[in-house]
């Protein structure tokens, strides 16, 4: 039992008190003093004693090798983004994803014109994919669309990314401002009409992105899309090279887009014609009221010019598109397509988004989940396309139209649009006419994760 100042002098100081009492005569009190100060002597060398030992016993246990540390295993962790996101400290991450487009259309139906037009609801796209990342630099996505019942590839590609460059193989593209905007982020139900006309499409293929500072640049060489690969009796030796060029400065709060791309497709045996046509405006119908038909044909060349704007709540875009066909024994035709449109975002959401040449989101400031009404924004666009040239008539159709867009909350989207179709020089006769109009109203509930 270890011995300390304090219960050395309680202990003296009890022997003190008695002793005294008991003392009678002057001899035996300085018996008794010298008896307690011999005891306060042997006590203090005690615990004198007793403190070395406490002092060479935590230097003992100090000079013991550390036990060596256990490694720990790296744990998942798992997000909400609309859906689970699981990643891992060495880089892996899995990230579940997809969108659901619900569209309710109405297009009026031309004098004279016998055709499927009319009230029509459709799923527009049923998406499910996976996307994420393997460590050292590579991702992938691969994703599936169900709208037409069976499952069609969309994305499918495996990445890897050094620095400034990405690498891409797979099922991608390389298009134009209105192309690689995701249909989630569109002002419209539908893209621009040449968008649509001059078949812009994923295709399987391998691509270099360059990205840094204000300037990307994307160059790539494709075969053809998976499903017409996976037909047995297309021979699939036709191959395109595609690239595209942005620059994309900002000065204070706006932001400048510009930018140009270029499309080539030698057809080989893959087909010997080619078709342009275009909805208008709407994926309920099948109808066409501009459409080449099919045509002779051994290659084609593309280029287009892309401008856009952002300031604030404010946003431009304006595209041009030409494509030259090569056909054999007759004049080349050249077809062309351009829209213009402006949008403002005027209540509860920030500015349209913009990210790596391309427009993205608007997200809402107050959505109904935090009290407010979500984010609004209105558009206005004019559209052309041209298929007329030479030989080849397609026919030429312009289009005003106007948007409603509505984020309650982030990640659900509801989209209101008018179009006014004008429709001239077209082989699809109304009647005895070869112009004419239609109107057509649509609407589409949307959520993403």
């Amino acid at each position: 039992m270890r011995l300390t100042t304090l219960p050395a002098l309680m202990l003296a100081a009890s022997l003190v008190a008695p002793c005294s009492a008991w003392a009678q005569t002057p001899e035996e009190a300085d018996t008794l003093r010298e008896e307690i100060a011999r005891l306060r002597a042997e006590l203090e060398s005690l615990e004198a004693r007793l403190g070395k030992m406490e002092t060479g016993t935590v230097r003992a246990q100090t000079s013991q090798p550390a036990e060596p540390a256990v490694e720990t295993r790296s744990e998942t962790q798992v997000a909400w983004k609309g859906a689970p996101q699981f990643s891992s400290s060495e880089g892996f991450t899995f990230d579940p994803r997809g969108r659901l487009q619900l569209d309710m259309n109405s297009i009026s139906r031309p004098e004279g014109m016998e055709a499927p037009l009319g009230w029509a609801a459709d799923v527009r796209r049923a998406y499910l994919g996976v996307d994420g990342t393997l460590g050292g630099g590579f991702g992938y996505r691969l994703e599936l669309d169900f709208a037409s019942g069976s499952a069609q590839f969309t994305d499918a590609w495996l990445s890897f990314e050094r620095g400034p460059l990405t690498l891409t193989l797979g099922h991608h593209r390389i298009t134009t401002l209105d192309d690689m905007t995701s249909d989630l982020e569109t002002s419209f139900l539908e893209r621009a009409g040449f968008t649509q006309a001059f078949g812009f499409e994923r295709r399987l293929g391998l691509s270099a992105t360059y990205e840094k500072g204000d300037l990307q640049l994307s160059a790539g060489m494709f075969s053809d899309d998976l499903e017409t690969l996976g037909t047995a009796d297309v021979r699939a030796n036709s191959y395109s090279f595609d690239t595209r060029l942005v620059f994309m400065p900002k000065f204070g709060d706006t932001r400048l887009h510009l930018g140009g791309s270029f499309h080539h497709r030698e057809l080989n045996d893959l087909t010997q014609t080619v078709q342009y046509r275009a909805r208008p405006g709407a994926r309920t119908t099948d109808m066409r009221f501009v459409d080449t038909d099919s045509f002779d044909a051994t290659a084609e060349t593309g280029y287009g010019l892309e401008f856009a704007v952002l300031h604030g709540p404010f946003h431009g875009a304006a595209e041009g598109f030409w494509q030259h066909v090569e056909t054999p024994g007759t004049p080349d035709p050249l077809f062309f397509g351009a829209y213009g449109e402006i949008g403002y975002v005027f209540a509860g959401g920030k500015a349209r988004g913009y990210e790596d040449g391309a427009f993205t989101s608007i997200k809402p400031t107050r959505g109904l989940d935090k009290g407010g009404w979500g984010a609004w924004q209105v558009n206005v666009r004019y559209d052309w396309l041209d298929l007329n040239h030479g030989a080849v008539v397609g026919g030429r159709q312009q289009t005003w139209g106007a948007s409603l867009v509505w984020v309650p909350v982030e990640r659900v989207k509801f989209l209101a649009n008018y179009l006014r179709v004008d429709v001239a020089g077209t082989p699809i006769l109304a009647g005895t006419r070869d112009d004419y109009a239609a109107d057509v109203f649509g609407l589409r509930a949307q959520y993403e994760f």
